[in-house]
């Protein structure tokens, strides 16, 4: 069976010296390892993570200034090592909307605008949030932007990007409840951006 180093599984989790040896003494006291071996079958490796995760939150240090540890230590290592955003801009983006968003009580988002990719990479807080992506090139009728902004917590438009005017003013121009804001910057950490702002103004 194969099995690896220990310390080179620590240090693929980004946990080194002190870090790496806490993390070494939970695993001895988890059972699955103990002190006088030096490798751990692969077959462990998984529990071995869970483990230290459990214990640990593995955060890069923008990750940690801005993340709740739900009561765990937290462990600063280096971005790729990050289990919130895995050394993505984007993904620690949409990360830091989510929570931004699910403590201000904000549940559906529409977005309008954006390139394809955008919208896709977007698309992963689905599950999380609610979500309805809109192709800023494609024809939009007024009573279809209402019943977005009738159905929306937030509208986000996605300024500076693939965005008709006369798509964007049915949400911009419509008034009532629903607050619209606007991204002055294009891709998926503006739009994430616009949202958070917006999402502590009101929590």
């Amino acid at each position: 069976m194969n099995d690896a180093a220990i310390s080179d599984f620590l240090v693929s989790l980004g946990l080194a010296r002190a870090d790496a040896g806490r993390a070494r003494a939970l695993l001895e006291a988890e059972g699955i390892t103990n002190p006088r071996k030096s490798r751990i079958s692969e077959a462990k490796l998984e529990r071995a993570r869970a483990a230290i995760d459990a214990r640990f939150a593995r955060f890069c240090a923008s990750c940690a200034e801005r993340t709740d540890a739900g009561g765990r230590e937290v462990v600063t290592v280096a971005p790729a090592a990050c289990t919130r955003c895995g050394g993505s801009r984007n993904s620690r983006a949409l990360a830091e909307m989510a929570e931004a968003c699910a403590a201000a009580g904000i549940a559906r988002v529409v977005v309008v605008g954006g390139s394809p990719d955008v919208r896709r990479e977007l698309g992963a807080l689905q599950g999380t949030l609610e979500l309805r992506l809109i192709d800023g090139t494609a024809r939009r009728t007024g009573p279809e932007a209402q019943r977005d902004l009738d159905w929306a917590d937030l509208v986000v438009i996605a300024g500076s990007s693939e965005l008709a005017h006369k798509v964007s003013n049915l949400y911009t121009r419509a008034g009532g409840p629903t607050p619209v804001v606007t991204a002055a910057r294009r891709g998926v950490e503006a739009i994430a951006g616009a949202a958070v702002e917006h999402a502590r103004r009101r929590g």
